[in-house]
């Protein structure tokens, strides 16, 4: 249930509509206020300075320019943002349009505007040419008339955020803060006192006769698996004595009839125990980071990979992308990552997962951006230098070995990239750096 209520959240955040539906609802609130206020208001309090004073007609005049006003308004800072999403996707990613759409600030600007128009519409519809200047709202048209004001503050500042969201930096900002937040929400952080330890893996603790003996029950549904609920699948397995195991994890695109679980010991599966295990696993259209820490991983990498491309060549970026990716490995090194093996109250292994391991978050992180960086010696030197810093958060032995054949791998393409001697020996030093730091804090 929390998975799917975070999902439904995520949904919520990253789309255009709800806050600006909100506010909405807030603007009819506001007019049936203001005009009961006014219902109320003596005759003495309505000539206040700061209040409107005039008649009908002035009232009608005024509320009509601002919300003719406000419709152009909002028509034109529509077409302006469309016009820099479809930039900043073909430079940064498509994918990234949804952080922007998710940026709160941006959300309530809209909401701004489509609060102002609805609320000018409402009281607009109240006024009647043929009113007495006593039966004019004057409170409401001061509310309008403020909204306007608040608007054009609204519509500065909108500008503002429009301007330096498509800097890439501003871009790797946020999905990195995107990935911190992950990482923090999913990884309990090590005790300090206690000695890092090797997770279980999953063919050490499955039945020898696991494979051979046990039964396939396979998906019905098609999609991005987005969370998975373990503890849901533990009671599952108890309830039927069984151990199950799992052929996929968090972000694996599943297709029908050709995923599976397994239960073991195998036999013919009882009635209802199919769809027991399907409701544990959440499947959707897309992606997300409920429980899927390489999403944000990607979508940086993503950055970094246009940015290498001929079209834009634009290392600079893809340095710093690879700076953010070296800060958020060295913080997956200082947490213990997803378990893979999950045991009942007793001790007893119910249900054995796929996880991805710290090996699998760095060929995540530097694959792409290595082989689209080959070419440029500075980016193959920055992730060496990268690999060299995360030396010191070394804790485990697989940990150092990931680091280490990535530096290999790096390095050789560096060689194979390089076109001068002296780009040749700077990535050997480099390279020769990495290793040194890799042995120092073996």
């Amino acid at each position: 249930m929390l998975s799917r209520l975070y999902n439904l959240w995520a949904t919520l955040r990253t789309g255009f509509w709800f806050v600006p539906t909100l506010m909405a609802v807030g603007a009819v609130g506001l007019a049936v206020i203001a005009l009961n206020l006014d219902a109320g208001l003596p005759e003495e309090e309505a000539r206040k300075f700061w209040l409107h004073s005039g008649g009908p007609e002035d009232a009608r005049n005024l509320l009509s320019t601002v919300f003719s006003s406000m419709v152009t308004m909002a028509t034109l800072v529509i077409s302006i943002t469309m016009v820099v999403l479809t930039l900043a996707a073909s430079q940064l990613g498509p994918r990234l349009v949804g952080n922007f759409m998710g940026d709160l600030r941006t959300q309530i600007v809209f909401g701004t505007f489509l609060m102002t128009i609805i609320y000018c519409l409402l009281v607009l519809r109240t006024l009647d040419s043929e009113f007495d200047i006593s039966a004019v709202p004057h409170i409401a048209i001061t509310i309008g008339t403020a909204l306007a004001l608040i608007n054009l503050f609204a519509l500065l500042f909108f500008i503002h955020i429009l301007a330096r969201s498509i800097i890439s930096d501003t871009a790797i900002r946020r999905v990195n803060r995107d990935l911190r937040d992950s990482i923090s929400r999913l990884l309990p952080a090590k005790d300090e006192g206690q000695p890092p330890v090797e997770r279980p893996k999953a063919d050490d603790v499955l039945p020898a006769d696991f494979d051979e003996h046990a039964a396939s029950l396979w998906l019905s549904e098609e999609g991005y698996v987005q969370a998975i609920k373990y503890a849901h699948l533990v009671e599952i397995a108890c309830r039927h004595k069984a151990v199950v195991r799992l052929d996929f994890r968090a972000g694996d695109f599943v297709m029908r009839g050709s995923h599976k679980a397994s239960i073991y010991p195998g036999r013919l599966p009882e009635p209802g125990l199919v769809t027991e295990i399907e409701g544990a696993i959440l499947v959707g259209e897309d992606r997300t980071e409920v429980q899927d820490l390489e999403f944000s991983i990607r979508h940086l990498v993503e950055i970094a990979v246009r940015a290498l491309s001929s079209g834009i060549n634009d290392p600079f970026t893809a340095t710093a992308v690879i700076d953010r990716l070296g800060a958020a490995l060295g913080e997956l090194m200082r947490r213990e990552l997803q378990p893979e093996v999950f045991c009942d109250e007793a001790g007893v292994v119910r249900v054995v997962g796929r996880a991805p391991s710290f090996r699998d978050f760095m060929d995540v992180a530097f694959h792409q951006i290595r082989r689209a960086g080959a070419t440029h010696p500075a980016v193959i030197i920055h992730m060496l230098n990268t690999i060299a810093r995360l030396a010191v958060n070394v804790r485990l032995s697989s940990q150092r070995d990931a680091l280490y054949d990535h530096a290999v791998i790096i390095a050789e393409a560096g060689r194979c990239g390089a076109s001068g001697a002296s780009d040749m020996a700077d990535i050997e030093g480099s390279y020769q750096a990495a290793q040194m730091a890799l042995k120092s804090n073996a």
